[in-house]
């Protein structure tokens, strides 16, 4: 008795000091606010979060549909579905520790035992026999869990399958943003093609008006010159924004599932809306980032291992038992004295392994230290990301109101050239480089409200779109 209690203060002393590192999540100081915040209008109503299916606020028909298409049919995103189905799978490996296991075993063999083996007994001679063995039972084990090996494989588990939900959201957000930026990058190539060629039919209007101004003695050859020059400068302009078209087109189609080749989008010259991006506190949107969850995530994965690779220096006990008959007749089979059973615990303990267990410590230890660093990073890079935003939004909405006032005062100037053309003040070549001023000025006005929106989409993407949890949606 004595013995055994002994034994038990020793175990119980083991499993105090054995206890897995209690995870606490990684403390980051956070400002109480972004630097723009002050001058930064927050949506409403006042919730602080887009909607998951945020696109549909563009209210885009068309861009609502390749949304939709992309979400079906791209190959990231179905690559990162099963990632979760694997990360479920290895959970539910894991959880399986906490249960006891039982299988099924038998044996049916006719087999000789030799008459040459070693004696069992001096006074008995061993000599060959043929016989018939039955055997089927019923075995079961459980595996004591003193130093938190299993619980640790089940965290470890569990925190690997929700950063591999975060992992998919991210891998949903970024395609659906990539679709929107390179729709709407479509969309403003469409405008300027349209824009441009208004602007090569004045321009070949304009050269043969300064070639007629020359013949008349009203200009000199270097006003035909510049105005060849602004003619050929846009037509190769505008081979290079249909090329950038073509481009954008078919990055749509990879993102969507469909063949480049034969895949075309309609030119579509209707007006683009913006919308408003709630925008709260630091730490609440960095809640929404899928790759900060991810991030987070895998530091408590790192953590859980650390657990798992301590324990093996401890005895690892499981209780083990057996049920069953064993008979060389099946007449014989289920009868009491052919009964076999067992039941017990094992064990083993590590005495000596060439510090493999202390290298697989320290290798869990650093990966768990690699992790940290690449959840500060992952929170840094989103606090840049959404300064970037926020500073962006603000300093082109500057940039498209100064280009639209600037495209009204050219439209003014062209009205105001017309009025002169019609009552013979100015000439049709001064009337023609009014309007050239006007379309290259509107022009400029679509690039700059084309950037405000594509800055917008990388705001949605750097505040996390419309997630914000661990749990997957329809996973």
């Amino acid at each position: 008795m004595k013995n055994v209690g002994l034994m038990g203060l020793v175990m119980t002393g083991l499993v105090a000091c054995s206890s897995p590192p209690k995870y606490e999540k990684v403390k980051i100081e956070m400002p109480a606010e972004f630097r723009e915040i002050g001058a930064w209008k927050v949506a409403k109503p006042n919730d602080q979060q887009l909607k998951q299916r945020w696109w549909e606020e563009f209210e885009d028909k068309e861009l609502s549909q390749f949304e939709e298409r992309a979400l079906k049919n791209s190959s990231n995103l179905k690559i990162a579905i099963e990632r979760v189905n694997q990360g479920r799978a290895n959970f539910g490996t894991a959880s399986a520790g906490l249960l006891p296991q039982f299988n099924a075993a038998g044996r049916l063999a006719r087999l000789e035992i030799s008459g040459a083996r070693p004696l069992t007994n001096y006074n008995t001679p061993n000599q060959a026999t043929v016989q018939t063995d039955i055997l089927p039972q019923v075995l079961a084990s459980y595996e004591l869990d003193f130093w938190g090996r299993v619980s640790s494989s089940v965290a470890a588990g569990e925190a690997s399958l929700e950063q591999s939900m975060a992992d998919f959201q991210n891998v949903k957000l970024v395609l659906s943003t990539d679709v929107a930026t390179n729709y709407f990058n479509l969309r403003q190539a469409d405008i300027e093609i349209d824009l441009l060629t208004q602007l090569i039919r004045l321009q070949e209007k304009a050269v043969l008006l300064a070639s007629e101004r020359f013949k008349l003695g009203l200009n000199s050859a270097l006003e035909s010159a510049q105005q060849q020059i602004a003619l050929d400068t846009t037509l190769g302009l505008i081979e290079q924004v249909k090329r950038s078209r073509n481009i954008f087109e078919h990055a749509l189609a990879v993102l969507i599932g469909e063949n480049p080749t034969n895949f075309k989008v309609a030119v579509n010259l209707a007006d683009r809306p913006t919308i408003d991006i709630p925008l709260g506190i630091p730490a609440v949107l960095l809640e929404r980032r899928p790759d900060v969850a991810s991030a987070e995530r895998a530091v408590a994965a790192a953590n859980a291992q650390i657990g798992i690779a301590q324990a093996a220096y401890y005895p690892q006990i499981t209780l083990g038992g057996g049920f069953g008959y064993e008979a060389t007749k099946l007449s014989n089979l289920y009868f009491a004295p052919s009964r076999v059973w067992s039941f017990g615990p094992s064990l083993s303990l590590p005495l000596f392994d060439g510090g493999r267990i202390d290298a697989n410590v320290a290798f869990s230890k650093s990966t768990y230290a690699i992790a940290v660093e690449s959840y500060k990073k992952a929170v840094l890079t989103a606090m840049q990301e959404v300064e970037d935003g926020v500073s962006g939004v603000l300093a082109l909405d500057k940039a498209w109101l100064q280009a639209t006032r600037a495209s009204q005062t050219a439209s003014r100037i062209f009205e105001i050239s017309k009025e002169r053309y019609k009552g013979g003040v100015s000439s049709a070549f001064e009337l023609a480089l009014a309007e050239q001023a006007y379309i290259n000025t509107k022009r400029l006005e679509t690039q700059a409200f084309a950037s405000k929106l594509q800055v917008q989409i990388f705001l949605i993407k750097a505040t996390g779109g419309g997630w914000s949890g661990k749990k997957a949606e329809g996973l």
